[in-house]
């Protein structure tokens, strides 16, 4: 076979691992560490297939697959993700990432997905071979669905308004919830879609690495600087940089970030003077931020300037009415991973589904419907193939609200009084009125109910 295979993995006794498994089955492997000894290989040779880490000391998968679009090495690329990674994966599939598999690897997996890439590829790609835009637009749409609730059409019209702009956004809400694939989208609605998306989880930056992973450093201008390094600024240089969870960004980090962006200049660690940058920040966090003001965790000056414009992403709890729209992706996106054909979810599945709380909310939601495709034995997933979901709602507290029906004239005082006991949660104020979401959504418009 003699096919080159080039594995980009920073844990040496993993990647050698892996390098031997496929030289054993007849490839020609090269073994890089980073992003930087990766696109040096690239530069130089053609390879079949890249197997790539999504997180790299020097970058992620995200940022390679944008070096490769933009110097057109059409080359398919498969990420490797660890656990809680999966979103990250499915965004850079979007990207043009040909599929992504969860460690720890399973062998008889891996063998499928080089087979189907091998397949799809008969020729060894060009050098400079882009592919076309329809084929970008064709695997976008494949991998994309949208809600249909209320709450979801109302941020899919605010990601519409604000896209075009340059305004710095904040997406905020539970963790799950899909705040980096709103990011992604507000990209690539924007003039910026044409440039890089950079994002850093926030979480993983300590004070001491901080500057010089978001700004960049001079080599030598401390210990461990052995070569020039550029930063996640310089790296989403026309285009945006995506800083999730925000809230964690330490505390003395961020006059320094407050500064770049008001003079729109950075100023790499060990250089005298400044860098002129163009970036859109798009931030998103679960925290309660404001709170971290007050407690002076978070500056409250940096808060303004990185929330020009907020989008809050609901909680699938509270969008019950999309649940059967994603459980269908997820159960065709289960099927491609999995090579299964499980072709349709019973009506008692979605009852079951609809009536959960999804604390995990669409990260929870996606799992859910692997597993349950995993163990299908025929076509359809079943209540016998559904996982145990042990944290159900609430009943709700039917004796303090009556129902609409009964005093009519009074509908907008007992809505009111339904949304205050349930602190403002409109799936339990439905049930409490005996109405449905899309009836109260409406009332609530109708009388210009302020939340």
């Amino acid at each position: 076979m003699n096919e080159r295979i080039l594995i980009v993995e920073d844990d040496r006794s993993f990647g050698v691992m892996l390098q031997k498994w496929f030289e054993r089955n007849g490839f020609s492997v090269t073994l890089c560490s980073g992003m930087v000894a990766a696109q040096e290989e690239l530069s130089k040779a053609a390879y079949r297939v890249i197997l790539s880490d999504l997180r790299l000391p020097d970058g992620d998968g995200i940022m390679l697959l944008t070096w490769l679009n933009e110097t057109g090495l059409s080359i398919p690329v498969i990420m490797m993700t660890g656990y809680g990674e999966i979103q990250t994966a499915v965004s850079a599939i979007k990207l043009g990432a040909f599929d992504f598999l969860e460690k720890p690897i399973n062998p008889s997996l891996l063998t499928q997905k080089i087979e189907a890439v091998l397949a799809s590829t008969k020729e060894a790609p060009s050098l400079r071979e882009k592919p076309s835009a329809a084929y970008n637009q064709q695997r976008e749409k494949e991998h994309i669905v949208f809600g249909r609730s209320l709450l979801s059409t109302q941020m899919y019209s605010y990601i519409d308004m604000v896209a075009p702009t340059q305004m710095a956004v904040m997406i905020v809400g539970e963790s799950g919830t899909g705040k980096e694939h709103v990011a992604q989208m507000i990209h690539r609605k924007s003039v910026r879609s044409g440039g890089p998306f950079v994002a850093v989880d926030c979480g993983g930056l300590s004070m001491e690495l901080a500057p010089s992973e978001l700004f960049g450093h001079k080599k030598g201008s401390f210990t461990s600087a052995i070569e020039d390094k550029t930063g996640f600024f310089m790296e989403a240089n026309g285009g945006t940089l995506f800083l999730d969870e925000v809230g964690n960004l330490p505390y003395g980090v961020q006059m320094q970030m407050l500064r770049s962006l008001q003079e729109k200049r950075i100023r790499p660690v060990g250089t005298p003077s400044p860098i002129e940058v163009d970036v859109r920040i798009i931030t998103a966090t679960n925290k309660d931020l404001e709170k971290a003001i007050a407690e002076g965790r978070f500056r409250e000056d940096l808060y303004h300037r990185l929330n020009e414009f907020m989008i809050k992403m609901p909680p699938l709890r509270e969008c019950a009415e999309d649940i059967s729209i994603y459980a269908d992706h997820f159960r065709e996106e289960a099927n491609r991973e999995l090579d299964k054909q499980v072709k349709s979810i019973s009506p008692e599945v979605l009852s079951r589904l609809e009536s959960y709380a999804w604390p995990g909310n669409l990260r929870e939601l996606r799992n859910v419907i692997r597993r349950a495709v995993l163990f299908s034995a025929g076509d359809g997933i079943t209540l016998d193939s559904l996982p145990i979901l042990s944290e159900k709602k609430k009943e709700p507290e039917k004796e303090i609200v009556v129902s609409l029906f009964s005093e009519p004239e009074r509908e907008k005082e007992k809505i009111i009084m339904a949304l205050e006991r349930v602190k403002g949660n409109k799936t339990k104020a439905a049930l409490l009125l005996q109405i449905d979401r899309k009836t109260l959504y409406n009332k609530i418009h109708l009388y210009n109910i302020q939340l």
